[in-house]
């Protein structure tokens, strides 16, 4: 699974970015991802339901998240503290993956 994440804002302007492929991660590592992005509902979830409860909050991180799972793709976009919890949960994540990676 191939995993694509920006994140912009926060109190210090941050930009950070992720791009990994699962099968590259240790396996407890990829273990984690897979499981916070199931409980996510990536695939479930549609762009307008985010964009409904998608709230201006300042210092708030606006996110995007493309997913490629055996030939599926998803891209949404959201601000984190409006998304669902188990949504903000895997960006949170994978902000921490981004941070370790370098940002790039």
């Amino acid at each position: 699974m191939r995993v694509e994440y920006k994140c912009s804002g926060g109190y210090g302007g941050l930009r950070l970015s992720y791009l990994g492929e699962t099968d590259e991660l240790p396996s407890e590592e990829a273990k984690q991802l897979f499981d916070l992005i199931e409980v996510s509902g990536v695939f479930d979830v549609t762009q307008k339901q985010l964009s409904k409860k998608s709230q201006n909050i300042p210092d708030d991180f606006s996110c995007q998240l493309t997913i490629l799972k055996a030939g599926q793709k998803k891209t949404l976009s959201f601000n984190e503290l409006s998304a669902p919890s188990n949504l903000r949960r895997l960006s949170v994540h994978l902000r921490k993956l981004a941070i370790r990676q370098g940002g790039r």
